[in-house]
């Protein structure tokens, strides 16, 4: 979405308000998509007398991906504030500012680099979420429950080597 702030531009200094919303493109992080709701960015602009336009406001979204311990679907409610100034007619190949030209701000990529920068860093599909629990493979259930697959945790080998060498000193005497 474009913010047209060109009565911004003709009285510097003065404060305007604005609500908008920004569709975000789907993102792949890791290997995994992560989708957005439209997001809802509220607050002001004011143009400085050297063109800058000063954006401040919040950003509210709602981001989907998988839950990172059962895979079924989640949701994370984002909300950043920022403020961030537009340079007239700066670098647009320069990802280290913003600018804009003419009179009218995208506020497509400041919506983007909020919403990734406030990510969770793991989606989860609630706060107590078990994990994988059983999938069914041949008709047949199986459990992913780690009660039930003592030698699939990371350190099995090591367990059964010391389980071994107990058994050995025992076996000499030496325990």
């Amino acid at each position: 979405m474009k913010l047209d702030v060109a009565q911004a531009i003709r009285q510097p200094g003065t404060a305007f308000p604005f609500r908008a919303e920004q569709a975000i493109a789907p993102q792949e992080i890791y290997g995994d998509p992560v989708t957005f709701d439209p997001a809802v960015m509220e607050g002001t602009y004011r143009a400085q007398e050297d063109g800058t336009v000063t954006v401040t406001g919040r950003l509210s979204v709602t981001a989907h991906a998988k839950c990172a311990n059962c895979l079924r679907p989640a949701q994370a409610e984002v909300s950043a504030g920022f403020e961030e100034d537009f340079l007239f007619g700066g670098d647009p190949e320069d990802d280290e500012v913003f600018v804009y030209s003419g009179s009218a701000i995208e506020l497509d990529r400041l919506a983007l680099t909020y919403a990734m920068l406030n990510l969770p860093m793991r989606f989860l599909c609630s706060a107590d979420c078990p994990g994988l629990q059983e999938y069914v493979a041949d008709d047949k259930t199986v459990s992913l429950c780690q009660k039930e697959l003592p030698g699939q945790h990371p350190f099995a080998a090591l367990q059964r080597l010391l389980t071994e060498e107990e058994s050995a000193q025992a076996d000499d005497g030496t325990a």
